[in-house]
């Protein structure tokens, strides 16, 4: 069974400035992701870290086990996990969405005054998946082929 599995989490400042730290998971995920048919976005502004995973349940559910021990992370939140008819991001073994203004009007429809995906719920993050999905600043030469 197909399931999107997205979660939140907060950057931890360290010695690697945050354009290596990218680079560094986008080239992972993105490996990893094709070699295991995982699809998804990226998405990171104010020091926070949003991610969608689309794909079979148990290679998920051991990546995120994975996911959790990185520590370029902390406060990891996974939201309730949501079963799939078909794959959304199949497109991408990991879509990057750079910073937009689409997803600061998405948030403050939302009254909040920055990105806080931390403040999601059932009712809007499918909403915010669909605006991440829709939005084509994204790397094309990240795509899978």
């Amino acid at each position: 069974m197909f399931i999107r599995l997205c979660y939140v989490s907060t950057r931890v400042e360290h010695d690697k400035n945050l354009l290596e730290d990218l680079s560094d998971i986008l080239s992972t995920a993105r490996q990893f992701n094709q070699e295991h048919q995982i699809y998804g976005v990226l998405y990171y502004s104010e020091g926070v870290f949003f991610q969608c995973l689309e794909g079979h349940q148990a290679v998920l559910d051991d990546l995120y086990g994975r996911i959790s021990n990185d520590q370029r992370h902390i406060n990891l939140h996974r939201f309730p996990d949501q079963p799939l008819k078909q794959l959304y991001f199949s497109k991408w073994s990991m879509k990057y969405v750079k910073d937009s203004t689409k997803i600061s009007r998405f948030f403050a429809k939302l009254g909040l005054e920055k990105f806080q995906p931390y403040q999601l719920n059932n009712e809007n993050i499918q909403d915010f998946v669909n605006l991440l999905l829709k939005i084509d600043n994204s790397e094309p030469a990240y795509k899978t082929r």
